[in-house]
């Protein structure tokens, strides 16, 4: 329901700044090791052991990082069924009031089975690297977090 843009407050637009530059910077370094490996791999016959692992780190954090940005602005998928099917008026207002109500519980219940996943593989490593296999489940709380508290932010602000 994209009835009124969603006030920003300095916290949600210092939150989409550090979420841009850190999505920005995963992105890059994605880039650049896959150039690499496939450097690596066809004209030197070689291909690193870490190959794999670390772009797919990359590539679950840069996700998640993007959905922060995406909850900050707003600009999340969505069918845009309401705003044809609703007049403008109280009913509409509820029903973004509503969905707004649904997207904190939806970071609530992502921060939270974020965070058991998080602690029940911590303990586990990944096959090549040794790192704590949690490293990819953490980005769930961490951007869950990140976007509620842009999310609350915004709703101070009205």
């Amino acid at each position: 329901m994209q009835d009124t843009p969603i006030p920003r407050s300095r916290i949600s637009n210092a939150i989409d700044s550090v979420a841009g530059a850190l999505g920005g910077l995963g992105i890059a370094t994605f880039t650049a090791i896959i150039v690499y490996v496939v450097i690596c791999r066809y004209a030197f016959s070689f291909t690193p052991r870490w190959s794999e692992e670390v772009p797919r780190l990359l590539l679950v954090w840069v996700t998640f990082i993007g959905a922060v940005s995406a909850f900050v602005r707003n600009t999340h998928l969505c069918a845009g069924l309401t705003d044809l099917m609703v007049k403008p008026g109280r009913f509409r207002s509820f029903l973004a009031a509503l969905a707004r109500l649904a997207s904190f519980l939806f970071l609530i219940v992502v921060f939270w089975s974020g965070w058991q996943i998080t602690g029940l593989t911590w303990s586990h490593e990944t096959t090549v690297l040794s790192w704590p296999a949690g490293l990819s489940y953490l980005a769930l709380p961490v951007t869950a977090a990140a976007a509620f508290i842009a999310l609350v932010a915004a709703e101070l602000r009205k």
